[in-house]
């Protein structure tokens, strides 16, 4: 069995603290990498997403504005067969629900209400 001596010791301790601090930076080099990958992965990710919700969000207000238009031709060949007084009475109220819709689409795009129940519209 081999003899050791006190400065063996010392070159030991050395030679494995040098070992640990190479380990060491080895492994943050590895994690920066990986981090940087997986930050790549997600921006693709999440700019496919938000590319596929943009063009959701087009068609479904196309749609909408389409289901807008037929619903006022259909309302203005109801309102044009029903009697004069019942016509103005309709024709008022589409008026004020016309008005209370764009109201309300105002709202809510400028941010409605905050969590403390402050108006943020107002």
């Amino acid at each position: 069995m081999p003899e050791f001596k006190p400065e063996d010791i010392t070159k030991y301790l050395k030679d494995a603290v040098y070992v640990a601090i190479g380990f060491g930076v080895i492994v943050a080099q590895r994690l920066q990498v990986e981090r940087v990958e997986l930050q790549k992965r997600l921006e693709a990710t999440f700019g496919e997403s938000r590319e596929q919700f943009e063009t959701t969000q087009k068609t479904l207000e196309e749609r909408m504005k389409l289901l807008e238009e037929r619903l006022e031709a259909l309302l203005d060949e109801v309102e044009g067969r029903l009697p004069e007084q019942a016509g103005e009475l309709m024709k008022q109220s589409r008026a004020a629900a016309k008005d209370a819709r764009e109201r309300l689409t105002g709202y809510v795009a400028k941010g409605g209400v905050d969590k403390g129940g402050v108006d943020k519209a107002a």
